[in-house]
């Protein structure tokens, strides 16, 4: 596949303002971390057990993806907080928002949009994201303990153990706190809009980023940098994490 690698030269950075230049540089971090959350998460949902593993392989990649899906909501949350400050209090958006494409244009729309109500992302965030909360473990444990699959799994090293009754308490805590009467429907309901809005936060970013350079440099990106080829092993479909791995193999034996 082409890249193109566009220098950010100290002159071009230091011509900005203070606050441009740091919600420049804010919304790149911003952005990386939201795709690489966003990947590990899609990743853990690709691996999907053969037919001839156990069914708890399949609960265990599932719950991994969970935990990506939660760690992704509170980065949102995040993201958001910082355009308050970054974007929206230094008023870098009332001279930037009509120079975004169209595309960032209806990012930041339904950015503003999901954030101006009560929302599933802003629960799990406080509860279940960055902050832990021993009172959720304390109300939520007694209807996942009469599960099976409520128990401790070893996998006979250090990084291949889970505890499989705690991710149901939390689970349960977090989907209850969605939609207590339909649980299926409340994963469905936190997947989609984590994916959702991320996908928001993606584009508006990468056209903020584009608009603010285009505008020091003065000159489209189409025109700047140099491309250069590389060769991923992998397609996005192609790539899976499942939760369980063979410790006993060694270099791809």
């Amino acid at each position: 596949m082409k890249i193109r690698r566009i220098p950010l030269p100290k002159t071009l950075l230091s011509q900005m303002l203070a606050s441009e230049r740091s919600f420049f540089l804010l919304a790149g971090h911003m952005q990386n971390e939201l795709n690489s959350l966003h990947k590990m998460f899609a990743w853990c949902l690709h691996a999907e057990p053969s037919g001839s593993s156990s069914a708890i392989e399949g609960l265990a990649n599932g719950v991994q993806a969970q935990i990506y899906a939660r760690l992704l909501a509170g980065k949102l949350l995040e993201a958001w907080k910082a355009l308050d400050s970054a974007f929206f209090g230094t008023k870098i958006s009332q001279r930037l928002e009509d120079k975004l494409h169209p595309q960032a244009q209806e990012g930041l729309r339904k950015i503003k949009a999901y954030f101006s109500k009560p929302n599933t992302i802003y629960r799990v965030r406080n509860s279940f994201a960055f902050h832990y909360s021993v009172e959720e473990f304390d109300t939520h444990w007694h209807e996942p303990a009469d599960e099976s699959a409520f128990e401790l799994v070893l996998g006979g090293t250090v990084g291949n153990n889970l505890d499989l009754a705690s991710e149901l308490v939390v689970n349960t805590a977090l989907l209850n706190s969605i939609n207590p009467a339909d649980r299926s429907a409340a994963l469905k309901t936190f997947f989609e809009e984590v994916q959702s809005l991320t996908g928001s936060f993606k584009v508006f970013l990468e056209g903020a980023i584009m608009a603010i350079l285009e505008e020091a440099s003065g000159s489209p990106l189409a025109n700047q940098g140099r491309d250069e080829e590389i060769a991923p092993r992998q397609g996005f479909e192609d790539v899976a994490i499942p939760y369980f791995y063979n410790h006993g193999l060694k270099d791809g034996a």
